[in-house]
């Protein structure tokens, strides 16, 4: 798409004026306010009955704010899981809406759908929305994922030879030969070219997202080797995979394909998630000892030496080592407060590991990061706070769903869950999670 209205960038707002209107909004919507949703549909109801002359004048300046705060309004219903409201729309708004803001609301509303469980009615919303955008990426990775959970491999798998039919015909229509689609050796041709014509995107990143997809199908099939060589093929082919190994090794990690995971662990870039993720393997595989060195290794790196990306392994392999190798208790006898550190019963690794996390939380930028709340919530969860835990859990869920990201927490979070807090705590916060397949079939009885 050309233009999205979550992302356009605006000049700082002039009280009283439209845009502060709009920013105030979903500034209370933030801050858990019912104001919000009156201020919001204040916004739309006046502006879908300005002239769309006016709408559209200084460079459709009114029009972007009105498409904001239909959006607006949708994240504030994710947020608060009304779910039934973000799937819904008056049809007046949304004949005022463009193009590209009604291509995001019915993603959006694709995503109410599947986390209502009612993952046909998403997916067809998806596969109408291709049939304009026939190599959009982030509709082909939503709709694969409502697929995948649905458990419907057989259409998971028909879904991504249609992606193969879509390459070959884009080929063809241009007089290019289309066995490249089938073969990797000549994908790597295009891996330094950038096509300026539809598709939007590189066809590098289609082809790498092509076996990134067959890879993530591979695992739901439980086809570990297949999976591997999928992944190592996108990477081979497309520049957007070369460096995200990550993609391949936690899930074989997690599974406990430790050897196959080796070889992906091996081109990561990034010392502290490799020994982090090394330290699990070991960890599944009863190595606790190995797991142990490879996890002080971790922590022995200074915070400041730690990139963003690879923090939340750094603060994992603390609460790891602690249920590997506990470290020594803090006096009982200090004083401690509401969100202090101070006097409870953590391990000095835990300690650690969560004061990190709360400092993180304290950061303008990173105050409403789900993965570091999430990762806060795992460690007043691992000192049996529950109040702590559910309250961090519950907000790390309200931001996942207002920012449109998911209505859960990943399923690797579930395997740390898992791992670090006991049966019965976990028992009560498993549904913040996605659970992965085999969690799911014993669940069901299967």
């Amino acid at each position: 798409m050309t233009t999205d209205p979550r992302r356009q960038a605006n000049p700082p707002a002039l009280k009283g004026s439209w845009e502060a209107l709009y920013d105030e909004a979903m500034s209370l919507s933030r801050q858990g306010s019912n104001e919000a949703l009156a201020k919001l549909e204040f916004l739309v109801q006046r502006l879908i009955r300005l002239p769309m002359s006016r709408r559209l004048a200084q460079d459709q300046r009114l029009q972007t704010i009105l498409e904001q705060s239909v959006l607006g309004l949708q994240s504030h219903f994710a947020r608060r899981n009304r779910l039934d409201e973000m799937a819904s729309i008056d049809e007046d708004v949304w004949k005022t809406l463009g193009e590209d803001a009604r291509y995001i609301w019915r993603e959006n509303q694709a995503r109410a759908y599947w986390w209502q469980g009612r993952h046909s009615e998403a997916a067809e919303i998806l596969r109408v929305e291709l049939e304009n955008v026939p190599f959009d990426v982030d509709h082909h990775w939503l709709l694969f994922s409502i697929l995948a959970d649905d458990n419907k491999i057989e259409e998971a798998e028909a879904f991504i030879q249609a992606i193969v039919v879509d390459l070959k015909n884009y080929f063809r229509s241009r007089e290019f030969p289309e066995t490249v689609v089938d073969d990797v050796e000549m994908q790597t041709l295009f891996k330094k070219l950038r096509d300026n014509e539809n598709p939007p995107h590189s066809l590098s990143l289609q082809f790498g997202f092509l076996h990134f997809l067959r890879s993530c199908l591979a695992l739901e099939k439980q086809n570990w080797q297949q999976a591997a060589d999928d992944f190592a093929a996108a990477a081979k082919v497309s520049p957007d995979y070369d460096d995200r190994w990550h993609l391949i090794y936690r899930p074989l990690v997690l599974n406990s394909q430790g050897k196959l995971a080796q070889r992906a662990l091996n081109r990561g870039k990034n010392t502290v998630s490799q020994g982090f993720w090394r330290g699990l393997s070991g960890y599944y595989t009863e190595d606790r000892k190995g797991a142990a060195v490879e996890w002080r290794r971790v922590i022995q790196t200074p915070l400041d030496e730690v990139t963003l990306t690879a923090v939340g392994d750094w603060i994992l392999s603390h609460y790891y080592l602690n249920a590997v190798q506990p470290s020594s208790q803090p006096d009982p006898g200090s004083p401690q407060g509401e969100d202090s550190l101070n006097g409870s019963e953590l391990s000095d690794n835990v300690r650690k590991g969560l004061q990190v996390a709360l400092n993180l939380l304290g950061q303008e930028r990173m105050r409403r990061d789900p993965l570091v709340l999430g990762l806060a919530a795992l460690g007043w969860g691992i000192n049996g706070n529950r109040e702590h835990l559910q309250r961090n859990l519950s907000h790390a869920l309200e931001i996942l769903r207002a920012t449109f990201q998911d209505n859960k927490l990943s399923v690797f979070n579930w395997y740390f869950f898992r791992d670090l807090l006991e049966p019965e705590l976990f028992s009560e916060i498993e549904s913040s999670f996605h659970r992965p397949w085999r969690a799911r079939q014993e669940a069901a009885g299967k």
